[in-house]
């Protein structure tokens, strides 16, 4: 990422100026590469949870579950 960005990182810009492009930059290229959008990859990276609920919910491990269906 930084080799791509040499231009970026030795500009005349601000530190925080130089920081903002870059996140901008790294958050594209998430968005770019997967099927989740913008407000998404901003709760990640914030460390804000991606979904409320009310519940507690326990795991479910389908793949076992449809290996011993299959043994039956």
């Amino acid at each position: 990422m930084f080799d791509r960005n040499s231009e970026l990182i030795n500009s005349d810009l601000g530190r925080s100026q130089k920081a903002q492009k870059l996140i901008t930059k790294i958050v594209n290229a998430l968005t770019r590469q997967s099927e989740i959008g913008a407000p998404m990859t901003s709760m990640y990276l914030l460390k804000h949870p991606d979904h409320y609920t009310s519940h507690e919910f326990q795991w479910f491990y389908w793949h076992s579950y449809l290996k011993e269906a299959k043994k039956a």
